[in-house]
C-alpha cells in the first residue's frame, strides 16, 4: 500500500489543512468586509452626530447671546452693576455657557471617533483563533508521523 492512498497520510493531511486554510482565509476576508463596513456605517453616524454638534452649537451660541445678554444686562443693571459694565459682561457669560455646551458635544462626538472604534477587533480574534487551530494542527500532524 502507498502512502500517497492511506487515508491519514502526510500528503491527504497537508491537502485537507491547505484546503481548509483557503477556505479559512475566505471566510476572513469576508468578516473583515463586514465588519469594517459596519464600522464605517458608524463612523459615518458620528460624524454626523459631530457636525450637527457642532452646527447647534454655533446657532445656540449665536441666539442665545443675543437674547440672553438682554436679559443679563438688564439684570446686572437692577443688582447694582454699573451701566457701562453690564452690556460687555452679560454677553461674555453667556457666551461660555453656550461654548461649554457646544464643547460637551464635540467632545462625545469625538470620543466616538476614535481609532479604536474603527479597529476590526473581531476578525483579529478569529484571526489570532485559527492560527492556535493551524498551529495544533500541524504540531498534531507532526505528532502523528513519529
Amino acid at each position: 500500500m502507498s502512502v500517497e492512498s492511506q487515508p491519514n497520510s502526510i500528503v491527504s493531511l497537508l491537502q485537507n489543512l491547505r484546503d481548509g486554510s483557503s477556505t479559512l482565509l475566505r471566510q476572513e476576508v469576508a468578516l473583515a468586509k463586514a465588519e469594517l463596513s459596519e464600522n464605517a456605517a458608524e463612523f459615518g453616524r458620528n460624524t454626523l452626530s459631530l457636525s450637527i454638534g457642532a452646527l447647534v452649537a454655533y446657532a445656540g451660541l449665536t441666539v442665545m447671546l443675543f437674547g440672553l445678554a438682554q436679559l443679563a444686562t438688564v439684570w446686572l443693571v437692577r443688582v447694582g452693576v454699573g451701566p457701562d459694565v453690564a452690556p460687555w459682561l452679560a454677553p461674555s457669560f453667556v457666551g461660555l455657557i453656550v461654548a461649554f455646551i457646544g464643547w460637551v458635544m464635540f467632545a462625545r462626538a469625538k470620543r466616538g471617533l476614535s481609532r479604536d472604534a474603527l479597529t476590526p477587533k473581531r476578525t483579529i480574534e478569529s484571526l489570532k483563533t485559527n492560527t492556535r487551530w493551524v498551529q495544533n494542527k500541524i504540531q498534531h500532524s507532526h505528532e502523528s508521523k513519529t
